[in-house]
């Protein structure tokens, strides 16, 4: 039996090693350990609790998902998603009910209207699985991240 419940503080540290697996089992490039997904999560938790949710199988956490708040000129948006599930336990409709939760959650609590979240492309899954879920590629948005050494010293060139 499958239950979604608002995810507690104690339960961090076995959602970071899901996390860890789920993103390196994936080989994006992404080498995620305990300790930095830990980080990651606390981080997010601090910052958004009522919006961060486990997912349990029996007596097993499977997975999470947690968004952060954002006003923006046409509402709020749900921003730094991050949705895990373990492994062994994708595919079986746990994602998709982690995000009818957190969506309904959001929409109910504070009107929420998008996810704005990024996914990679190196395969196909999870973009087309998103696109069956709704949602959109946004073609004139692109992600950019820049190394902050790099940035300045490109700076300080000028």
């Amino acid at each position: 039996m499958m239950q979604i419940k608002l995810t507690q503080a104690e339960e961090l540290k076995i959602l970071a090693s899901i996390y860890t697996d789920a993103y390196n089992s994936l080989n994006i490039g992404e080498q995620w350990d305990n300790e930095s997904a830990l980080k990651l999560l606390e981080h997010l938790f601090k910052e958004q609790s009522d919006l961060f949710f486990t997912a349990w199988e029996e007596n097993t956490i499977v997975g999470g998902i947690v968004s952060l708040t954002k006003p923006w000129w046409d509402g709020i948006h749900l921003v730094d998603g991050e949705l895990f599930v373990s492994p062994p336990h994708q595919g079986k409709g746990i994602g998709t009910m982690l995000v009818e939760h957190m969506f309904e959650k959001a929409s109910l609590t504070y009107n929420a209207i998008s996810w704005d979240t990024f996914t990679h492309r190196v395969y196909e899954h999870p973009l087309k699985w998103y696109k069956s879920l709704g949602f959109e590629e946004i073609s004139q948005w692109v992600m950019i991240t820049g190394d902050i050494k790099k940035v300045l010293e490109t700076l300080k060139k000028r």
